[in-house]
Parts: structure tokens; sequence; C-alpha cells
């Protein structure tokens, strides 16, 4: 009997350390490349290389770093610092830069998208623009 309570132990314990070894870690930061801008009034689509426009979230800080790589470039935020938050709102999810609307967002693992044409009061526009990220 007490063979089989220590085996019982042995294991347990055993498996509840290599649960805690298993754990995935959460970063707070995220570095997500601009790779494609489409829309605008005259319905343009521009492609960019990975890493010439970066935004990097900081999650803990409530932070957006932006960089451009590259000269010449003009897309989506300039160089900078922005706060930003990230609301569901009608089960849609928006991001908000700096107190404003931005985009509604959809986030995956590979890939990230913010479309300015879908807004959180659900009026329709037309003439913004879908930034497309990839990581």
């Amino acid at each position: 009997m007490r063979k089989i309570i220590f085996t019982l132990l042995s294991v347990l314990l055993v498996s509840c350390s290599l649960d805690s070894d298993l754990q995935p870690t959460t970063n707070p930061i995220a570095n997500w490349s601009l790779v494609q801008s489409i829309g605008g009034v005259s319905g343009t689509t521009s492609d960019f290389q990975t890493d010439q426009i970066v935004w990097t979230f900081d999650e803990v800080s409530g932070v957006l770093t932006v960089e451009h790589n590259t000269s010449g470039v003009s897309e989506a935020l300039d160089p900078g610092t922005y706060d930003y938050t990230i609301e569901n709102i009608a089960n849609a999810n928006f991001i908000f830069i700096n107190g404003v609307e931005y985009g509604s967002i959809i986030i995956g693992v590979s890939t990230f998208r913010i479309d300015q044409n879908i807004t959180s009061d659900g009026s329709s526009v037309s003439d913004k623009f879908e930034y497309r990220f990839s990581r």
C-alpha cells in the first residue's frame, strides 16, 4: 500500500513540475510589419517589404511605437509613439489610437488587419484604408 501511495505522489509531483515548464509565456510586446495598404479615395494598393514599417505594441504600458526603416514612405501613422487601447464593441474589436477610433481589427497568429471602413457605430465609409500586417 505504501508503494502505491509513494508511486502516486511521485507521479503527481513530477507531472506538476512538468506542467509548469510547459506553461506558455505571454510576451507583452508584439511587433508587426506593415505589408500592404489598400484603399483611400483612389483605391490604391501599396505593398511593403517586411520590417520597412514596424508597429510595436507594448500591451503592459498601452504604447504603440511606429518605426519607418526606409525613407520616402508615408503610410498609416508617422513614426513616433502613441497611446492605444483595444475595445470590444458589438462583438468586434476596435483600436483607438490617442483616444481616436482608428479602425476594426482582426488579429491572427501571424497576421493582423486594421480596417478603417468598419466603424464601431456601424456607419458606412468607403474611402478609408485597410492595413495588413504580418510577423
